[in-house]
């Protein structure tokens, strides 16, 4: 009965591992909001509107950057960049826009572009959010009008969301998980069981997810959960060492008798990713018949879509394909044995 019993915990544990995993990976981690839905330009005049960001995730945010893609219109940011956004964040940044002379009349509905990049464990995305908004042009004063004195911008002060109580009360909570997995593990060694971790994490996994919803964060409920259902366990392990082969592995690597590309995809922002480019590496050099070609996601991003790394302005590296079969991986954890079954399958 007791067997079954921790089988059971052990089980629900992972469970609760998965479903966090799914929720959080690969989507979206910031809001962004203008201070203005419909923004007022004259023909070759400026007009401005503030962009708010929020970090809505136990996860930072980097390289946040806007763009526009228009005809007619132009567009300047102060900061240009935003390099970090911490957990439960929020930025802003000011937009200039510039209309051009010949702009026709009236309103038309626009696209802000904003481009940032995340990392959970050994997988890094990328992801490019779209929000909507309209101009209206009106003519250029006919009278001409002296310069006007360029007023700054006062941007807010970049903060964690949520007041100094709530703050606290999550870094209590960190303390509290810090401890309790601490004690989990001392009990597993001393009795050589493994159902304390299991039922350390799956209290800590419902505690966070109680707590989201009760103060309405259902996101970020879900983004606690996923993260104590993972980090503190240790699903997710980035992988940012020298890659090693044991002699099994490299035997493995040498058997494979036939001729193999494969393709890398990763990215400058990719932290997992020169692991995954070396191991490939390292591959290749016990069996000449591997060769490999590295791709930048960013630079050949067609061919990154055709693959499947790219997938509704969604973007996942490190990733390895083989070109015959088309089979991918993602992420760099347990790598040397997904990698050296993905080199054993047949076409």
């Amino acid at each position: 009965m007791r067997r079954r019993i921790r089988s059971t915990l052990g089980l629900v544990a992972w469970a609760v591992a998965a479903v966090g995993l799914c929720v959080v990976g690969q989507e979206p981690i910031l809001s962004f909001t203008l201070d203005e839905e419909t923004v007022t330009i004259s023909q070759g005049g400026t007009s401005s509107a503030i962009l708010r960001i929020e970090n809505e995730s136990v996860h930072a945010a980097d390289a946040i950057e806007p763009s526009l893609a228009s005809d007619g219109l132009t567009l300047t940011a102060e900061p240009a960049e935003i390099e970090e956004l911490g957990p439960f964040g929020t930025a802003a940044i000011a937009l200039r826009l510039v209309a051009a002379d010949e702009m026709p009349l009236g309103t038309a509905e626009q696209t802000l572009e904003l481009l940032y990049t995340y990392c959970i464990g050994d997988y890094c995305y990328q992801i490019v959010e779209e929000i909507p908004f309209a101009v209206t042009v009106e003519p250029a004063p006919v009278v001409p009008i002296e310069t006007p004195i360029e007023v700054p911008v006062e941007l807010p002060v970049a903060a964690p969301a949520g007041s100094s109580a709530s703050f606290w009360f999550r870094l209590g909570g960190m303390a509290f998980a810090v401890v309790l997995f601490g004690v989990a593990a001392g009990i597993q060694r001393a009795s050589g069981r493994r159902w304390p971790l299991y039922a350390a994490t799956l209290l800590l996994a419902v505690g966070g997810l109680v707590y989201g919803v009760s103060q309405s964060q259902h996101d970020q409920a879900q983004s606690i959960g996923a993260v104590l259902c993972t980090s503190c366990v240790g699903i997710e392990v980035a992988q940012h060492g020298e890659p090693t082969l044991s002699a099994n592995e490299v035997a493995s690597i040498a058997a494979v008798d036939r001729e193999i590309e494969l393709l890398v995809f990763y990215a400058e922002w990719c932290h997992a990713c020169p692991y995954a480019e070396r191991l490939v590496e390292l591959a290749a050099e016990h069996n000449p018949r591997i060769t490999y070609r590295f791709v930048d996601v960013e630079a050949e991003p067609e061919l990154a879509e055709a693959s499947g790394v790219i997938r509704s302005g969604r973007t996942v590296v490190p990733a390895i394909l083989r070109t015959d079969t088309e089979a991918i991986l993602f992420g760099a954890e347990d790598l040397e044995a997904r990698l050296i079954g993905l080199l054993e399958g047949t076409p």
